[in-house]
């Protein structure tokens, strides 16, 4: 189990952050990603495992004014 932005969430073997961000359908282009505190650059998504019992916080960038 991992806990995303305060929910628990179900972790799968093999999970990265891309997975995890297709699997709770976060599609905003501009999003920043922290796992356990370190922040994770979006080149890395891909390929970047999220341990289990991680948790993640995934926030959406939005300007304004």
């Amino acid at each position: 189990m991992i806990e995303v932005n305060g929910k628990k969430v179900e972790w799968e073997k093999d999970m990265t952050v891309e997975k995890l961000l297709k699997k709770m359908n976060f599609t905003f282009p501009k999003i920043v990603v922290r796992v356990n505190g370190k922040v994770i650059e979006k080149s890395d998504w891909q390929d970047y495992p999220i341990p289990d019992q991680s948790v993640v916080q995934a926030h959406h960038l939005i300007a304004g004014g």
